[in-house]
């Protein structure tokens, strides 16, 4: 099948493998593509990390396309049917799919980006406004020297955007299905739960940590934090890692180590989640010690002119009308929306992020860059 520059851009980043925070020569992939259409390109390094600015034209209004090239690591590469950075093409179900680490998230996103830029820059040579890209190698990480510290980099040289678009998978069945229009804050808790060692016969000399953490676990899926709001789903509270016991199978563990993660919308702050779930521990009696981090704060874009754009483009291409959520996980979108820009993602189907043999469709990217153009044209001419 003849491929189009979109999906052979995105084979291309497939193939490198840079495995978060390390960029491995994706951005400068990027720059040999930009450069000759006479943007203007800074690299930027800190902590490690690689960030890519490029910018063409100037003044109001400002679009910047914001995107990664880090990916998360395959896990082990034999529970892949195919090499998870080979970026061919193979079909499922009769559909045609790019294979690869980093195909969904979000490396097929950049690519349509990145063409649509190109394709409009040729045919608007002159355009008005600014058009710009950022791409991070460190968004899949801890962030430290990536979006934020480029946000702060171009606050101080004036560099505002009037509008952000995030390529991330958006959509949650169907391609084009959905606008993300905000996320929610990420909040992480280490738990450790204190019950009494003992002998497995004498359980009546013991308290088994691990039932303590049962109890505390099924006290916070009966007391949620919240019910959600009119933009935003529940708080979610969920366990990402349990550890307890000594190796030993006659010893009764005395503590059970939780790992817990909270997605909390805009009814919530850290501290009120804390408190909530420190009461509900006092109300069990559990003995216990935590700890809090702060991982994201939630970001909305009710209305404006980049949903229009966005909706009338969806719609024109897909025959969809897109509804606007805030489901899914975090996204960089958080560093920018604090900047008063309007900030969205739109993307491809999410559901193979993150997973052995990720893939995205191929008419999904084509018709991505198709959509990222008609929105350029709406927001810049």
């Amino acid at each position: 099948m003849e491929l189009s520059n979109t999906v052979k851009l995105a084979q291309k980043l497939v193939r490198i493998e840079s495995v978060t925070p390390n960029d491995n020569g994706c951005q400068e992939l990027v720059k040999d593509i930009i450069k000759p259409l006479g943007f203007t390109c800074y690299t930027v390094e800190e902590n490690g990390v690689t960030n890519l600015l490029a910018l063409h034209g100037h003044g109001a209004p400002f679009t910047l396309f914001l995107g990664h090239t880090d990916v998360v690591p395959t896990g082990d590469k034999n529970t892949w049917e195919h090499d998870p950075y080979c970026g061919d093409i193979y079909e499922y179900d009769g559909i045609p799919y790019l294979y690869g680490r980093g195909s969904a998230d979000m490396k097929g996103g950049d690519a349509a980006m990145i063409c649509a830029m190109c394709n409009y820059v040729e045919q608007h040579q002159n355009h008005r406004g600014t058009i710009a890209l950022l791409l991070t190698s460190n968004e899949e990480g801890d962030a430290v020297g990536g979006t934020p510290f480029m946000v702060e980099y171009m606050k101080e040289r004036n560099m505002i955007p009037d509008y952000c678009i995030i390529g991330e998978c958006s959509s949650d069945e169907v391609f084009g299905d959905s606008i993300k229009n905000g996320r929610r804050g990420d909040l992480n808790a280490s738990i450790y739960i204190h019950g009494l060692q003992g002998h497995v016969a004498m359980g009546e000399c013991a308290k088994n940590a691990v039932f303590e953490a049962s109890r505390f676990i099924q006290g916070m899926i009966e007391n949620p934090v919240d019910n959600g709001t009119p933009f935003f789903p529940p708080t979610s509270f969920q366990v990402s890692n349990i550890k307890a016991g000594t190796g030993a199978d006659n010893v009764i563990p005395g503590d059970c180590y939780l790992r817990c993660n909270f997605r909390w919308n805009d009814l919530e702050t850290p501290e009120k989640i804390e408190q909530h779930v420190r009461a509900v521990a006092k109300t069990l009696n559990i003995d216990c010690d935590m700890e809090f981090r702060e991982e994201g704060k939630p970001f909305l874009t009710k209305d404006g002119a980049l949903i229009d754009a966005l909706y009338h483009a969806i719609k024109d291409v897909t025959g969809r009308e897109p509804t606007l959520g805030t489901s899914g996980g975090t996204s960089d979108g958080r560093f920018v929306r604090p900047l008063g820009t309007q900030t969205v993602e739109f993307g491809p189907v999410a559901k193979m992020i993150h997973k052995v043999d990720e893939r995205v469709g191929v008419d999904e990217l084509d018709k991505l860059t198709t959509i990222y153009e008609k929105a350029l044209h709406e927001l810049m001419d």
